[in-house]
């Protein structure tokens, strides 16, 4: 299915004879995205109009920016502490019991300080404590413009005997297969007046097409961006407007008909780091159910993400592939996040924000 290329990791492709594989994976959808459950509801539920710590590291800080927040829990048994770092976040709780005060607060019995509770966390020298009352709401700012509202992955129409993206950006009609597995993994859902997560796409005047695939899956949004849903320029043999959307994913499923064999450099983009090769087949013992062949190339840069891939092995279209795919498809996206290239980005946005909140409330 895919020509082995330097500097790109292949599963599922081997010289096996194919198999039927059971898409029933144990903890399948352990450590995959939840959206229902981020730092940005974290600190409004626990944080935000609660009596709570916040600290700063000063905006010049040889270390980067640090915003740390603390709160007692609800049952006033432990301390919460968000922690906020040009590496990411990081949840922390720990037993209001295991905070040792200072001697002089034992002696006179007025328990651990904000300083006391910050140092029980880590080693977080030179925080100021923060007790202006609007940096709750900078960091609750700060949380919403970090968090993910949903996932948008490319769709790209191959047909038998395409091997250079051009061609597949310019084609207009389909086949009935690909038809088929885009109502199998989404709903086709108009744009003009769509509400909910668009994935960049216009919802107002029809630039972008007048239908896409949709999904919600595991508490999340997901948009494609379909490349014969999006509008075709007779004059531009690029098809630049389908690659300005499908080329700024960073996962791309090729639908390929055929037996032509995918190379990992076919797609010019510095964004795309993951593609999943789907090809739809029958089997002659199972005639009336449709089956899927799926491999996947990742650049080298991005780490291994499951569920594991079956050398050569064929998926039964049921709800248990769906899942299976869709966990393949988040953990993709989730371990691109840390490849070199998405995670400097990353990191810039986190330390810019973080910077912007310190220079306002560190005096």
């Amino acid at each position: 299915m895919i020509a082995p290329a330097v500097g790109y990791l292949i599963e599922g492709n081997g010289p096996e004879p194919a198999q039927v594989f059971d898409c029933n994976v144990p903890n399948l959808l352990e450590g995959v995205f939840d959206l229902s459950d981020n730092d940005s509801i974290y600190y409004r539920e626990n944080f935000l109009n609660i009596q709570h710590y916040n600290f700063l590291s000063p905006p010049s800080s040889p270390n980067g920016p640090i915003g740390i927040s603390i709160v007692t829990d609800k049952e006033g048994k432990n301390y919460l502490a968000l922690v906020r770092t040009q590496a990411g976040n990081q949840r922390v709780k720990i037993p209001i019991e295991n905070i040792k005060a200072s001697w002089w607060r034992r002696i006179f019995r007025t328990g651990p300080s904000p300083y006391d509770i910050l140092k029980s966390i880590g080693n977080y020298n030179g925080l100021k404590l923060i007790t202006d009352n609007g940096v709750s709401q900078a960091f609750m700012n700060l949380e919403e413009k970090q968090t993910i509202k949903g996932f948008k992955f490319g769709i790209l129409y191959a047909q038998e005997g395409q091997n250079k993206e051009d061609e597949m950006f310019s084609n207009v009609k389909t086949s009935p297969e690909f038809e088929e597995f885009l109502d199998f993994i989404g709903e086709r859902v108009p744009l003009e007046g769509w509400q909910h997560f668009r994935a960049g796409l216009d919802v107002r005047t029809g630039t972008t097409g007048s239908h896409s695939i949709y999904q919600r899956w595991n508490n999340n949004e997901v948009m494609y961006h379909v490349s014969c849903m999006l509008p075709f320029n007779e004059k531009d043999k690029q098809q630049l407007e389908r690659k300005r959307h499908i080329g700024n994913d960073i996962v791309v499923i090729v639908f390929q008909d055929g037996d032509t064999v995918y190379r990992p450099t076919t797609i010019s983009s510095r964004q795309v780091h993951v593609v999943l090769l789907v090809k739809a087949t029958t089997l002659e013992s199972d005639p009336g159910q449709r089956y899927y062949k799926m491999a996947v190339v990742s650049k080298d840069s991005v780490p291994e993400f499951g569920p594991a891939m079956p050398s050569n092995g064929l998926f039964k279209k049921d709800q248990a592939f769906k899942d299976f795919f869709y966990a393949k498809l988040l953990n993709a996206e989730k371990a691109s996040y840390t490849a070199p290239i998405l995670g400097v980005k990353l990191s810039r946005t986190r330390v810019a924000l973080l910077k912007d909140v310190s220079e306002v409330f560190v005096k």
